[in-house]
């Protein structure tokens, strides 16, 4: 875990109260000080024409004797 993250989740330990759990963190939470975080995440974007659940109704659905369906 970066230092940044650790000191924030600390500080949130520390306004609620938790020194119990102040102390557990350090004392099982390793800090590497090598960590970078990524600098760029990349977001999935979603098209309004890519597809929902409305297109499935279209499917027809066949069942058999037993109530197994299957597609036509």
């Amino acid at each position: 875990m970066d230092k940044i993250t650790f000191e924030e989740i600390t500080s949130i330990l520390v306004k609620n109260g938790r020194p119990d759990l102040i102390a557990e963190c350090k004392d099982h939470i390793k800090i590497d000080p090598d960590y970078k975080p990524p600098s760029f995440v990349k977001k999935d974007k979603y098209e309004m024409d890519e597809g929902s659940a409305e297109e499935e109704s279209d499917y027809e659905v066949e069942e058999d004797d037993e109530g197994f369906c299957s597609l036509k």
